[in-house]
């Protein structure tokens, strides 16, 4: 079986490594150098508690979030869920090489066109599109507008300053200022080490991304301002968007959409290395199953996420529907670390509590990593 992969981000190099193990030829493409060209925060929430630790390119697990509304709230996540900082250009490249050795060949600089995927399509029995988004095969198919009905929008830069107030944990800033339509918006800063952060911005846009809408940069710079980094050294920024919405299919003739290109970023908070990485496993699992393993592919997917997408979807209803300082009150609730008080905010959204135990409650089953 020959298998081609676009894509060299996390979705894209867990998919090459474990098709290797199947197939007889495994081709990457990526546009860029491996570990370049990244807009991340550079950390992995996993969010289904599935995934494998990091090896090189792992900075730290992060045991504390301070969450900020009207007030400071630190929250010990990792009670909960691993998250963990990294390098994601060492990361990558650690991937990678460990890709090379299992004999998959990797195309560095090689944009593939949606032109380049007709031709991957006749000369592959299967194409494994971890592009982005939008997806090189959303441009072939023409449903590229399809990851813009409803996105996250963001731009971040890495600064160089004094942030050891907040390492080792991440920080991050909802934002009053934006009106419903925009929620979920927050700032965050993601310290690497005590001098070096990611720091951002993102919020909810949909439809087209014209001029009509938020200023993300000008957004970032407020925020900077107010955290007193206006002289700190901007050592690189971008921006983009990711989509938290499933593409009504992931499958196009042989092609099998992954990562951000099948919409697997968190509509909440942006997310999606975990997932990105299980839908790179699972998708090149299921073209090694052949017709049913694909037929099934999209459906597996769903059933990992419908816990995760409920608890979501209904914290993002309270970020539209309430007014800051109800947020806030909720934020305080649910990080209190009394428990009688956590109990008592749980009952007063109690579609939030029972989507969260459902959710903590549901155990599922891990794929086999091929790292």
């Amino acid at each position: 079986m020959k298998i081609a992969v676009i894509g060299g981000g996390p979705g894209g190099l867990y998919a090459a490594l474990a098709a290797a193990n199947e197939a007889g030829k495994v081709v990457l493409f990526e546009k860029r150098r491996i570990g370049e060209g990244i807009v991340c925060g550079e950390c992995i929430f996993d969010s289904l508690c599935v995934m494998p630790r990091p090896g090189r390119g792992l900075l730290r697990p992060v045991d504390e979030i301070i969450f900020r509304g009207r007030g400071s709230y630190p929250f010990a996540l990792s009670k909960h869920r691993p998250l963990w900082m990294l390098d994601r250009k060492t990361w990558q490249q650690d991937l990678a090489a460990q890709a090379r050795s299992r004999g998959v060949t990797v195309y560095e600089n090689t944009k593939i066109t949606p032109a380049g995927l007709s031709r991957l399509q006749k000369e592959y029995d299967w194409v494994i599109d971890a592009s982005g988004a939008p997806s090189v095969t959303a441009r072939l198919y023409r449903f590229a507008g399809d990851y813009l009905k409803e996105c996250l929008l963001g731009y971040q830069v890495v600064v160089r300053s004094d942030f050891r107030e907040i390492w080792p944990r991440l920080f991050i800033s909802f934002l009053p200022e934006l009106p419903a339509e925009y929620q979920p918006a927050y700032a965050w800063i993601f310290p690497k080490d005590p001098y070096t952060a990611n720091a951002g911005v993102v919020c909810t846009v949909r439809g087209t991304l014209g001029r009509d809408k938020v200023d993300v940069k000008g957004l970032l710079s407020d925020f900077l301002r107010a955290e007193g980094l206006t002289d700190a050294v901007v050592l690189e920024k971008g921006g983009g968007i990711a989509t938290g919405r499933m593409p009504a299919r992931l499958v196009y003739d042989n092609v099998l959409l992954a990562g951000d290109a099948a919409g697997l970023t968190s509509a909440l908070h942006g997310g999606g290395i975990d997932l990105a990485c299980l839908s790179g496993v699972l998708a090149a699992s299921a073209v090694c199953e052949g017709q049913s393993g694909v037929g099934g592919y999209q459906q597996k997917l769903k059933d990992y996420l419908r816990e995760r997408n409920a608890l979501e979807d209904v914290t993002i209803g309270k970020m539209r529907t309430l007014n800051f300082n109800q947020f806030d009150r909720l934020l305080r609730g649910v990080t209190a670390k009394s428990r009688f008080v956590r109990l008592k905010t749980g009952l007063r959204h109690f579609n939030m509590l029972y989507t969260t135990i459902r959710w903590f409650g549901t155990k599922k089953p891990a794929p086999d990593w091929p790292v």
